[in-house]
Formats: C-alpha cells, sequence, structure tokens
C-alpha cells in the first residue's frame, strides 16, 4: 500500500541572478560572464545552501533564462553542486525563454518614466516629467508591479511622441510576466513520484509576486537572493526566502488565480 501512495517530492529554488554589469542580453551559456565579483560571491554563499539541503535520492536540474546574468548565476551554482559531488540531470543547465527578462523591456524608456529627466527615443529628445507618469513616486519594482506604465492619463499620453508610447503600450505587464513563471512551476508540481529538485535562475519581475506570497512586507528578491518552494498535499508551498522560513502554507497557483480574478 505504501508504494501506492507515494507523495510527489518535488522542491523548487528559484533564484534571482547575482548583482550584475548588465553588459550582456542573450548569449550561449559558454559566454555567460556577467556577475560582479560581489554578485558571484553571494550566489555561491546561496548555492552552498542549497547543496547543504539536497538529500542523496534527489534528482537535480538547473533552469536557466538564456541571459548572460542568468546563465552566470546557474554556472556559478552548477560548480557549487559538482564541488560537493552533485550530479545534473538532463544534460546540465538548461535553458527557457519564458524565464526570460520582461518582455519589450526597454530600460531607458521604463527608467525615465519612474525618474523623468530627458530621453532620447526614435531619434528625438525630449523631458519626462516624472510629477506626470510617476506621481505617487514609486520605485522601479513597485511602478512595475502596479502596472503604472499602462495607465498613463490620456493627457499626459498626448504631450509624449508616438514611438516613446508605443514602446510603453507593448511593455509587459507584471500579471504577464508572473504568469510565466507560474506556468512553469504548475507544470513540475504535476510531477509525481519523483524526489526532484529544480533549481531556477531568472529575474527579479518574475520572483515578486512569489516573494509576496512569502510575507506581505516583501515585493520580490533581491540580487542573489533565492525563494524555496515544495510540492505538498496537491499544492505549490512557499517555504522559505534563503534561510528565513514561513509557517503559513499558501498555494502559489491558488494565491495567483485569485490576483487574476481580483484584475479590472
Amino acid at each position: 500500500m505504501d508504494n501506492l501512495e507515494k507523495k510527489n517530492k518535488v522542491k523548487i529554488d528559484i533564484f534571482r541572478h547575482g548583482e550584475a554589469r548588465y553588459r550582456q542580453e542573450e548569449v550561449p551559456i559558454e559566454e555567460a560572464d556577467d556577475l560582479t565579483e560581489e554578485g558571484i560571491e553571494k550566489v555561491k554563499k546561496n548555492a552552498e545552501l542549497i547543496a547543504e539541503s539536497i538529500k542523496p535520492d534527489e534528482e537535480v536540474a538547473i533552469w536557466s533564462s538564456p541571459t548572460g546574468r542568468t546563465l552566470h548565476t546557474a554556472k556559478i551554482i552548477e560548480e557549487v553542486l559538482s564541488k560537493k559531488n552533485i550530479p545534473l540531470r538532463e544534460g546540465g543547465i538548461r535553458v527557457f525563454k519564458e524565464l526570460g527578462e520582461v518582455k519589450k523591456l526597454s530600460w531607458d524608456v521604463f527608467a525615465s518614466l519612474v525618474f523623468g529627466g530627458e530621453i532620447e527615443c526614435g531619434g528625438k529628445k525630449f523631458f519626462i516629467d516624472k510629477n506626470k507618469t510617476n506621481p505617487k513616486n514609486l520605485n522601479p519594482r513597485e511602478y512595475f508591479i502596479n502596472d503604472e506604465a499602462h495607465k498613463i492619463p490620456q493627457a499626459v499620453k498626448d504631450e509624449l511622441p508616438e514611438e516613446y508610447l508605443q514602446t510603453i503600450q507593448q511593455l509587459e505587464k507584471y500579471g504577464e510576466a508572473t504568469q510565466r513563471i507560474i506556468r512553469a512551476l504548475e507544470r513540475l508540481e504535476k510531477l509525481k513520484d519523483k524526489n526532484y529538485r529544480v533549481i531556477i535562475t531568472t529575474h527579479e519581475a518574475l520572483t515578486c509576486f512569489l516573494a509576496n506570497i512569502f510575507s506581505q512586507e516583501r515585493t520580490g528578491l533581491e540580487p542573489g537572493e533565492f525563494i524555496s518552494l515544495e510540492a505538498k498535499e496537491g499544492k505549490l508551498i512557499v517555504n522559505s526566502i534563503g534561510e528565513e522560513k514561513t509557517l503559513e502554507e499558501k498555494d502559489v497557483v491558488s494565491e495567483f488565480n485569485k490576483f487574476k480574478n481580483k484584475k479590472p
């Protein structure tokens, strides 16, 4: 009977990439070398924490976004595991575009909405008044989470160049970016009868929702931090951020469905 009642033992650790120079976008894994020295050391330290928690019977995989900073993070984690004689299944690090950065993100344009100032777009230089585009004085993370770029009043839009507006309108929304990581997690949650550990290296935007489930005081992960989840009794639970634990077992998928239903 016990063999018929095996439980799903999937565990997932999601890293925000380490502090980076942001000089690389999508690159082949062998060319990934974008983290600062401080970023490398923090990823190593946290990878050691994960390695210590891996049981001998766990099958381990690393999934990564295709950018230089996330691939470099994944390579460092792989090196730490290798030194601990922890092999990877699936032939090494696997790359998935759905784990990538916010789609259609132009940092210069996004930053100008948040902070204001002069910007050049479409061959034109012009000034952005942050009191109009960011009247709540939100930081970049809060601005993205609240989808403020898509809530700019029409009267303000009328003052802005068309190419600049098009870039804003194409920016992926917070819920859309979050849904990409949720879909990946749902696939993993459905794996049955496996002691399976997946380590994911991705971007700040894809960690915000999960961190907020862990604690309402959290709006995301800092560079090099990781959040741990576990499939448990038909739910996908957020357990910890680094060594900080939670006792409140909230199902990630259910919480995301509530979020979607609340959106206008």
